[in-house]
């Protein structure tokens, strides 16, 4: 079958036309670089894997496309094949996650300054952000607390996650600053019947959604640029815990990662870290 019978046959079996349209363009692409580089048309029957490395090793040196943009013309070609009975093993680039944002000193601080006031709400926003940044609970984690998982002493304080990933549980401990915050919050919180740690005005437990907007709210009061979710405020507590020297292991632990791995990715050096090391030598 020629490649255009072939390439029209595949995409007129997918349902999404955004897709159709992509993977139109990636195929007549691709038959182009063919052509150009072999002197004729590729033939899908033919067509092998050592072809589509060289295709792939164009797309990486001579365009400096990104993974994600060599991998969607890869779908498209595999798809191709596949719809023919044909499987293609080559595989793309590794993909490469962008960092997390992680706050500075200063913006953590205009955020926390941001949240501040004597409603009792404003208590409970503070206490939401200090179990995040301070704590590294996941925002699905926070909405889930209930009245008894938080234990408060003097000189130590526990969270038990009991919503975490994977449904495990896990004791997350609390350091002063999240202790007086979470205490203010108890002092003040309403008494309704409910056993959620964090409710709204109606008495009803809070949402993801709900604190997703507060943390967008709260970092636009407080002037900063960018996007500040929930997870950059976890994120930021796991960097600055790793800049002050805390093992990979214990910060895992406390994230509630089964991998160390997953922890790494929060290794990544601040601008300021890596002017500070390069003092002096």
């Amino acid at each position: 079958m020629a490649w255009t019978e072939a390439a029209e046959a595949f995409l007129s079996g997918l349902h999404s036309s955004r897709t159709q349209e992509r993977y139109r363009a990636a195929l007549e692409e691709f038959a182009a670089w063919y052509e150009r580089t072999f002197g004729e048309k590729p033939d899908p029957a033919l067509l092998t894997d050592l072809e589509v490395r060289d295709y792939v090793a164009h797309l990486q040196t001579v365009r400096r496309l990104s993974p994600s943009s060599i991998h969607l013309r890869l779908s498209a070609l595999r798809g191709l094949l596949k719809s023919l009975g044909r499987t293609l093993r080559v595989r793309g680039p590794r993909m490469q996650k962008p960092p997390v944002r992680a706050l500075t000193a200063r913006e953590l601080g205009r955020l926390f300054a941001a949240a501040e006031g004597e409603d009792w709400i404003d208590k409970r926003n503070v206490a939401l952000l200090a179990l995040m940044a301070k704590a590294g609970l996941r925002v699905g984690e926070v909405i889930a607390l209930e009245l008894g998982d938080i234990e408060l002493g003097a000189r130590s304080g526990w969270a038990t996650v009991r919503m975490g990933k994977g449904s495990k549980t896990r004791r997350v401990p609390l350091n002063s600053d999240v202790r007086q915050a979470l205490q203010a919050y108890l002092a003040v919180r309403p008494d309704v019947p409910v056993k959620a740690l964090f409710v709204s005005r109606t008495g009803t437990p809070l949402s993801a959604r709900d604190v997703q907007r507060l943390v967008a709210d709260l970092a636009r009061r407080a002037g900063m640029d960018g996007k500040v979710t929930p997870h950059t405020l976890r994120h930021t507590f796991a960097t600055r815990a790793l800049e002050k020297g805390a093992d990979v292991a214990t910060v895992a632990a406390i994230l509630g990662h089964e991998s160390i791995a997953t922890t790494s990715r929060y290794l990544h050096p601040s601008e300021a870290r890596l002017a500070e090391a390069v003092e002096g030598v």
